[in-house]
């Protein structure tokens, strides 16, 4: 008899979402050297291996969904390795952009592109087993289980939280009170749509801008002596180079959603196992975005810190959520998402600094990498952001057209020469 477990509340909501994005979160580290690419295999299928969900397959049924768990594993199911002559990045942003299905044999990928004098690793997970904090941490269980097999031969020691996946551990330890002052949605009222040029719905890509870490650490610095922190900093240059790009009235209402991470309400400030805990964190400047960047930087940090201050920041609408995940057979759940699903405006999520030391294979560090949230279909649009070595990486992964491309890079370029100028005048 195969194992079998039910599918968690925060897996059926990302499942019923599949229509509008690809349940996928995907890193690139860029490696000036070689990998070995069979300590790597073997590394992949130890963290693999290590945690049910991530060698089960999703099972979507009437009422509730489920896991079946694969107990053998064919290679090609959690690794790939490419040897090229070609762009290195190129062929790892091609492998980035293939989703992991939530009915595949298991829910981490790996790839190993191998170029004449320089390496990317690509690991693709599951949006339904993990957000990008624990995706994050499985890249470096699985630097973790290289040097252990590369010192030992084997990985018995790797270690990998393994506990309550449950989405409902963020508010457990509330009152009942505390849970009533959370019926309501967290939706901010204004709806921010991106204005892409095409309306057909084009192919994966993944457009890409860097921000050098010289210019982060001056923009930083100076932000700091105004009470605003880095992700402040990126928030505004989106309000600031969607206005431009979009040619926003003065006044015209903006709002981009933000995304938090939850596991500050678990017990011991963590889920016990791999989860999806982003929570969902709406800003919006209901009198427009203005042409200076410190005024806008000062609205936006404004709100953030009332979200920081706020015990149960985040929290809001979920209860709702999970109880219809509970209460609603799939089937309703998957025809209900649509008008949910298109209520959310322009988001953006910071997963921070990436430490690349920690990633090392063989005592070789990553120089640089990317990161990017769930690949989105039209009409949705989300800027992923990650540090590399200081360098902040923007990227938006999405199904589109050439020209809606080169939209989405005058976002990003936009948003970098805003911090780029801010960080000059600093």
């Amino acid at each position: 008899m195969p194992h079998v477990m039910l599918a968690g509340v925060g897996e059926t909501m990302q499942y019923v979402v599949h229509d509008y994005n690809d349940n996928t979160i995907r890193f690139i580290l860029r490696y000036p050297g070689a990998v070995d690419a069979a300590i790597l295999c073997r590394a992949a299928e130890a963290v693999v291996m290590s945690v049910d969900i991530l060698h089960a397959s999703f099972c979507p049924g009437k009422l509730r969904g489920w896991w079946k768990v694969n107990t053998t594993l064919p290679q090609e199911s959690y690794f790939t390795h490419i040897q090229t002559d070609g762009d290195i990045m190129a062929a790892a942003i091609a492998c980035a952009v293939r989703p992991v299905e939530p009915g595949s044999l298991c829910q981490l990928h790996c790839s190993l592109v191998q170029g004449a004098e320089e390496c990317a690793v690509v690991v693709n997970i599951s949006h339904l087993c993990v957000d990008g904090t624990d995706g994050k941490y499985l890249l470096g269980k699985i630097a973790e289980a290289y040097e252990l097999i590369r010192a030992t031969g084997s990985a018995a020691g790797l270690a990998v939280k393994n506990g309550n996946r449950a989405a409902e551990q963020v508010y457990e330890q509330l009152t009942r009170q505390e849970m009533r002052s959370l019926l309501h949605s967290p939706l901010g009222g204004v709806k921010t749509t991106f204005p892409y040029p095409t309306q057909e719905p084009g192919e994966p890509r993944m457009t890409l801008q860097t921000i050098p870490a010289a210019t982060m650490a001056a923009a930083r610095a100076r932000a700091k002596t105004e009470d605003a922190t880095a992700n402040d900093l990126l928030l505004a240059a989106c309000y600031q180079s969607f206005a431009r790009l979009a040619g926003l009235e003065s006044g015209t209402p903006v709002s981009v959603m933000g995304m938090m991470d939850l596991r500050r309400h678990c017990k011991d400030g963590d889920s016990a196992g791999l989860s999806n805990m982003a929570g969902s964190l709406c800003t919006a400047l209901r009198e427009g975005v203005g042409e200076d960047f410190s005024h806008t930087l000062a609205q936006v940090a404004q709100q953030t810190r009332a979200a920081k201050e706020d015990p149960m920041a985040g929290l809001e609408g979920m209860p709702l959520v999970h109880g219809a995940a509970k209460a609603l057979p799939l089937a309703v759940l998957l025809k209900c998402v649509g008008w949910l699903y298109g209520s959310f405006s322009i988001g953006l999520t910071n997963l921070g600094s990436i430490p690349c030391d920690d990633l090392a294979l063989g005592g070789l560090a990553p120089v640089d990498g990317a990161f990017g949230g769930p690949l989105k279909k039209k009409p949705a649009m989300q800027v992923s952001t990650a540090s590399f070595h200081g360098n902040c990486c923007l990227c938006v992964a999405g199904q589109y057209t050439r020209q809606d491309a080169e939209k989405l890079q005058a976002l990003l370029d936009g948003m970098a020469e805003s911090i780029a100028q801010y960080a000059a005048n600093a």
